[in-house]
């Protein structure tokens, strides 16, 4: 166990790594920010002192070498707009993606997952039908147009729910909603797959003949054996999630990180985006370490060696 898991932080060192880099080279190619930063009235020796002052008119790979010099040591930089250090402003925002994305994950596994069970165990039949129509069209729905619709008729019509910021639970019900809408379908399907093929192994059948109950049969015996790709989307999903917040964290004013992120890619403000990038990836890599530690427990056959 404990060289599998010196394997896989070695793994996540690597994935980190190469993260940072893409994301230097794309954030580089967008442009130079040094045009978004000056007066107008600036003149052109005035834009060369400031540029070669920023270390700007640097080729992109020593300045990609001097930012992981720097971030090795926790320090991405300074934000070029707010000139305050990029990692806190970062991890400053970062619970209200958190609690978001959490929220999303929630409320796709309590709908999803008796979903799929009950349209496995129904198969065939009109239950089954409507739900994976209803996860065919959660899937097909667009986060932004879905957002937008929500406020519409819950914030702005009948005035349930707040339309934007973040507070009590009451905010978090149209956002969530909004981000957990794709995965929910997707997830509905994956359980009705996996617990189809669990259903028609031959211990199930074995179960049924002793008389063990049928709930238990589902429940127990199916259901834990189906579980395997299912916690391994559950792993990858919660990244999906953080980085799918940035659109509904835009169309519900929520004060995330990806909020952060879109304003700074706007401003091109390396710093922050980078510094953003490298948090949502460590925390992407963890999850996924959890989800490959949890297969031992979940199938016993799996080892560690």
């Amino acid at each position: 166990m404990g060289a599998f898991v010196a394997r896989r932080l070695a793994d996540s060192l690597i994935v980190l790594v190469g993260v940072s880099f893409l994301a230097f080279a794309i954030l580089f190619l967008s442009g130079d920010p040094t045009y978004l930063m000056i007066p107008e009235n600036y003149t052109r020796q005035q834009i060369a002192e400031f540029r070669h002052q920023m270390g700007f008119d640097r080729p992109w790979y020593v300045q990609y070498g001097d930012f992981m010099r720097h971030a090795v040591r926790g320090d991405f930089g300074t934000s070029l707009r707010s000139q305050l250090p990029a990692l806190p402003l970062v991890l400053e925002r970062m619970p209200a993606t958190l609690e978001l994305a959490g929220v999303a994950m929630l409320l796709s596994l309590a709908v999803s997952l008796p979903l799929g069970v009950v349209s496995a165990t129904h198969r065939r039949t009109l239950i089954d039908t409507a739900s994976m129509v209803g996860g065919l069209l959660g899937q097909s729905t667009p986060g932004f147009w879905l957002g937008l619709l929500l406020i519409l008729i819950f914030g702005v019509e009948l005035r349930w729910f707040p339309a934007s910021g973040r507070g009590g639970l009451a905010h978090l019900v149209l956002p969530g909603v909004t981000l957990a809408m794709y995965s929910m379908g997707r997830n509905a399907r994956v359980v009705r797959a996996s617990m189809l093929d669990a259903l028609g192994h031959d211990f199930i059948r074995t179960a049924y003949a002793k008389g063990v109950p049928r709930l238990t049969v589902v429940y127990h015996h199916a259901l834990r054996n189906a579980l395997l790709p299912i916690v391994t989307l559950i792993g990858l999903d919660f990244g999906v999630l953080l980085g799918g917040a940035i659109i509904t964290e835009t169309v519900f004013a929520w004060p995330g990180v990806g909020r952060l992120v879109v304003n700074a890619i706007y401003q091109k403000d390396f710093p922050i985006v980078e510094a953003a990038v490298v948090v949502i990836a460590a925390v992407f890599v963890i999850l996924n370490l959890c989800v490959d530690l949890t297969y031992g427990y979940l199938d016993p056959r799996i080892r560690y060696g």
